[in-house]
């Protein structure tokens, strides 16, 4: 006999398991579904994936967007409840630097407004102050110049891993269950009105049937078949590609008293533009420690339109020369002289959507069925949000968010915007936002 629950949750990642917890927290019966990270880092498939296969995403409440502000905050005040709570550590608070062009003063001055409309310390720092106390940092050389926002509180990384694995856990003790396996169909029975899951792990094939879904899968959700009927949404997926720079002994000390560093460039010059964020010193789990350097979306950050491309990049984790050649360009300027024991390639996805805002509700009129998808670069800092959210449309609660509902509405994908000319929408080029 088919198991049936409340609702199943298809995707095991930072939406997903933030949903979890919160759904299972309602009293509704919750099965989590999807595979556990691939042991040796290279067995990536169509369902074997995840955003959140990495030690470190930039967090902090700072942005000149409501909406990811919004998420962003109300994320990061229960950061600290949920560690406590579930008894594993996730985020490290080193402050976060952004270092904006001089030109863009006007967009400057209202998040400083918009800062202080929500009671976020945030300090203004000209560019010879930001040398005096971070001297480590290089001077980029943007058009007008450069300064600084500085957020030292309730600002830094999270250890995205780290994050799922005490959402799972808070779930789990609210009774949820987890299922290691990939689902690989979804189809609603209409006489019965439930949905019927075909999930496929190391013990073989099962079939779940479930009052109501939740899919939070991702940049894959358009090729893995978990969207049931053929539905597609507007998103799209690009290459996300980092380099990881091994810090020396003798300089770790000094570099891990770096915040994080996102650099705003608003010059329209390819891959010349200079927007890209920047980790200090973090222990990944060789023992070595590393600071993390990735772009904004200059053309090198490429678009993947297949399965096959998106499978090849996960697995291989070998970023191209093009973008290997930008990122140690841009690392020599944020980080003079830092003489690398080692550099390697790392690589993940980022999903990006006309909106420039996660899908949280119904893909169609059948209020059963649930999307949580489209991180846009901000998804792990406002996942708690996001999955509250979610959490909130399964079961039809009222909306209780500042932001408005059809924000978020789910677009498909003859909402797909595309330049007369072949090149790529505004929504695609830097700064595409505060990552």
């Amino acid at each position: 006999m088919s198991e049936i629950v409340e609702v199943a949750v298809v995707g095991a990642g930072m939406f997903g398991s933030a949903a979890a917890r919160h759904l299972s927290r309602s009293g509704a019966r919750v099965l989590v579904i999807g595979p556990a990270e691939p042991e040796d880092g290279a067995s990536a498939s169509r369902h074997a994936f995840g955003a959140h296969f990495d030690e470190a995403r930039i967090t902090r409440r700072l942005g000149w967007d409501e909406v990811w502000g919004t998420l962003d905050s109300r994320s990061q005040e229960r950061f600290r409840e949920i560690e406590t709570e579930s008894g594993v550590d996730f985020f490290h608070e080193c402050g976060s630097l952004v270092l904006m062009a001089r030109s863009i003063g006007h967009r400057t001055d209202g998040i400083l407004r918009q800062c202080a409309a929500e009671g976020i310390a945030v300090e203004r720092r000209t560019e010879d102050e930001l040398c005096a106390e971070f001297p480590d940092l290089g001077r980029l050389p943007m058009v007008g110049g450069v300064e600084g926002l500085l957020e030292r509180e309730q600002a830094g990384y999270l250890n995205p891993r780290r994050l799922v694995s005490a959402q799972l856990e808070l779930a789990r003790r609210s009774g949820a269950g987890l299922l290691r396996a990939a689902v690989t169909s979804i189809r609603k029975d209409a006489a019965a009105g439930l949905w019927r899951l075909r999930a496929e792990g190391d013990d073989g094939t099962r079939e779940i049937v479930a009052e109501r879904v939740l899919i939070a899968t991702g940049a894959f959700s358009n090729h893995n078949g978990v969207l049931p009927g053929g539905t597609q949404l507007a998103l799209r997926a690009f290459t996300e590609p980092n380099l990881l720079f091994e810090v020396a002994p003798d300089r770790l000390d000094s570099l891990r008293r770096l915040p994080t560093v996102v650099t705003v460039d608003p010059e329209d010059t390819g891959d010349d533009n200079m927007s890209l964020y920047l980790l200090p010193p973090i222990r990944y789990p060789d023992g070595r420690w590393y600071m993390r350097i990735g772009p904004g979306m200059q053309p090198i950050v490429q678009e993947l339109c297949s399965v096959d491309a998106m499978v090849a990049w996960y697995r291989d984790q070998q970023i191209t020369p093009a973008q290997e050649a930008f990122l140690t360009t841009m690392a020599d300027l944020l980080v003079p002289g830092l003489k690398a024991e080692s550099v390697r390639s790392a690589a993940c996805i980022i999903e990006k959507t006309p909106s420039k805002y996660p899908y949280i509700g119904h893909p169609d009129e059948d209020e059963t069925l649930t999307v949580a998808i489209g991180g846009n670069g901000h998804g792990a800092r406002g996942s708690d949000e996001i999955g509250r959210l979610a959490a909130g449309e399964v079961l039809g609660l009222p909306w209780d968010c500042p932001v408005p509902r059809d924000v978020f509405t789910p677009l498909a994908a003859s909402h797909h915007p595309q330049e007369a000319d072949g090149s790529r929408p505004d929504f695609l080029k830097p700064p595409f936002g505060l990552c």
